[in-house]
């Protein structure tokens, strides 16, 4: 299912999840059911905003707690690890997240110095995962009580994009130089690759205002979502 938002206002109540390969989230026009064909994975989760897979566990992430959840084959859940000066005012939070084929987790999420994205060694196996220690992958992405952007996904090139809102600021998406309302590109160890459209920078897109949705045809062009009106 697709989250959005009404017009005008706070989005956080929207702000959940926005790929296919989302959470369950109930039906909006029908309170209690979810689509036909649809099935409840996992219930009593508040704000799970991205989901990634390590194999064929589901790892979930909470918003408001900064918590990483690993889905259990009785529906339950729990916590693999927490993310460390999450600060959830607004439309900030733990967003986005994403595993790599080396076990790397990695996570977008909004501190009191702006969004960032950290990196994570998962130790252990389904149903005793656990986070190893954080390593900053990426700092100093504008953060706002709105259009923090937030999702992260491994393209078909083996590179790290991430989206990024405005702030709330919309000159910043027609800014080169900030890093806000942008898809950026990067290795997984944060470098700028060298075939970036512009040299030296991460930006691979711009003039975005919140993008939260982010994937690839067969063909690898790549499909974006802005979140909002």
């Amino acid at each position: 299912l697709l989250a959005g938002c009404s017009g005008g206002g706070d989005e956080r109540d929207g702000g959940g999840p926005t790929d296919a390969s989302s959470a369950p989230v109930r039906g909006s026009s029908d309170e209690g059911s979810v689509p036909a064909g649809g099935q409840d994975l996992a219930t009593g989760l508040e704000a799970p905003w991205s989901v990634a897979f390590l194999g064929d566990t589901a790892l979930v992430s909470t918003r408001d707690a900064g918590e990483v959840r690993e889905l259990l084959g009785d529906g339950s859940t729990r916590v693999v690890g927490t993310v460390e000066g999450v600060d959830a005012a607004g439309e900030g939070g733990l967003l986005g997240i994403v595993v790599d084929d080396q076990r790397r987790l990695f996570a977008y999420s909004t501190s009191a110095e702006g969004n960032r994205i950290e990196r994570y060694e998962l130790s252990g196996e389904p149903g005793s995962l656990a986070l190893g220690e954080p390593e900053v992958v990426l700092e100093g992405i504008p953060a706002g009580g709105i259009h923090n952007g937030g999702r992260l996904a491994l393209g078909p090139d083996g590179m790290l994009y991430a989206t990024t809102g405005d702030g709330g600021e919309s000159s910043v998406a027609q800014d080169p130089r900030s890093l806000g309302g942008k898809i950026l590109r990067m290795t997984p160890d944060g470098r700028v690759p060298d075939d970036n459209p512009t040299p030296g920078s991460l930006v691979w897109s711009m003039g975005h205002r919140n993008v939260q949705g982010i994937g690839w045809a067969e063909d690898g062009t790549m499909y974006a979502s802005e979140f909002g009106q």
